[in-house]
């Protein structure tokens, strides 16, 4: 028979069930003790304080409205109108050739600036040159037919009245040498005429400038033949741009000359071009009811205002300088009144708005109840009433 020596302190095998049921009591209380720590009328009580301290805290965070505001500021705001019109010059005029003739020459290209009198163009001139060296032949014959019939005429007067009375020619004579001078006199002024006309015809064989000006087309090539009346250049004024455009006649009375503008165009990104109102027709078109506004822009240093050139009109009507501005965002209307919410101390005021001028982002405040720097509800108001708390968010 074998055997085996146990631990002094070691439990026998059959001490086992009775130790589990021991040690079961204990666990069951150790777990059970903070539950019923929690239900106890002190734990009760400072729980029931928790919980109500947190709801006050929702409840108060709830109360506060949150909202964007902006501020009011002080500027100047000007009363406009826009309106779309193209670039034209008043100058604009075609060179016309007055003779057929080919084209020899042509001096001068499209976009060149030109002077009054410059040549453009040089046409056959042969057949013009032979006729005023004609005449200025037939103007020295002339000439000297007029000297001839004078000397005729002096020498018979001298006959026809002699110191002692009595005279050498008829009076008929005299008449036929008087006469005589007189046609020769004519047939003279009738040379120079005649030289001056084929004067013209030669210069009508160089095409010139009208006015000071760009060349703005160039219709002709050398080797053309010209066509009178058909035309050859245009030549328009690029430094004095102007723009035309029209109105309501509701408008008639805002309108006066010498008022300021601005113009943008496309081809001119970010540039603004100054000019001013040059005339108000005095007269209403009756089919469309509309006046004629013609205003002049001042010339862009670098090149001319191109003619036909779409612009954006910016005209301003009247400025009012250090006006009290709201933003637009903050307007809401009731009962056809505008008001606006204003911040004070973490709570709104609604404040009525008298308008007054506007511009797409700002309307002018006629009344004195706001000033430069009060915060405006511009997000939230839909939601708010008089008196209501706010809490400002930033942007």
């Amino acid at each position: 028979m074998n055997s085996r020596t146990l631990p002094i302190d070691a439990p026998a095998p059959n001490d086992a069930p009775r130790l589990a049921r021991g040690l079961a009591p204990l666990l069951l209380a150790a777990l059970i003790s903070p539950w019923l720590g929690s239900c106890s009328p002190e734990a009760h009580a400072e729980n029931a304080a928790g919980t109500t301290g947190s709801e006050e805290e929702k409840v108060e965070e709830v109360a506060l409205e949150r909202v964007r505001v902006e501020p009011v500021v002080q500027e100047t705001i000007e009363r406009s109108l826009e309106a779309v019109a193209n670039v034209q010059s008043l100058d604009v005029v075609d060179v016309l050739p007055e003779r057929a003739e080919p084209v020899l020459a042509i001096l001068v290209e499209e976009g060149e600036h030109v002077k009054t009198g410059q040549i453009l163009a040089q046409l056959r001139d042969r057949v013009a040159k032979l006729a005023y060296l004609e005449a200025k032949v037939r103007v020295t014959e002339a000439t000297n037919e007029v000297n001839r019939a004078k000397r005729d005429a002096d020498r018979n007067r001298q006959l026809a009245v002699r110191p002692d009375g009595t005279s050498l020619l008829s009076e008929r004579d005299m008449e036929n040498s008087e006469q005589a001078f007189l046609v020769a006199q004519t047939g003279l002024e009738s040379a120079k005429v005649r030289l001056d006309q084929a004067q013209l015809d030669l210069d009508r064989c160089t095409l010139r400038a009208p006015i000071d000006g760009t060349l703005t087309l160039r219709d002709i090539s050398v080797g053309d033949q010209t066509l009178v009346g058909q035309r050859a250049f245009q030549v328009a004024d690029l430094d004095h741009p102007r723009v035309i455009f029209y109105r309501p006649q509701s408008e008639f009375s805002l309108l006066s000359p010498g008022q300021d503008l601005t113009a943008t165009a496309e081809a001119f990104p970010g540039m603004a071009i100054k000019g001013k109102v040059e005339r108000v027709a005095p007269v209403v078109d009756a089919d469309s009811g509309t006046i004629k506004i013609t205003a002049i822009l001042e010339p862009i240093k670098d090149r001319p205002l191109p003619t036909g050139l779409l612009v954006r009109l910016h005209l301003v009507l009247e400025s009012r300088p250090d006006s009290i501005l709201i933003p637009k965002r903050a307007l809401f209307f009731q009962d056809e009144v505008t008001y606006v919410f204003k911040v004070v101390d973490g709570k709104v005021t609604k404040v009525e708005i008298e308008p007054g001028f506007e511009n797409p982002t700002y309307l002018q405040a006629l009344n004195s109840d706001l000033k430069a720097g009060d915060e405006l509800v511009v997000v939230g108001m839909d939601r708010l009433q008089e008196g209501d708390s706010v809490e400002v968010l930033e942007e």
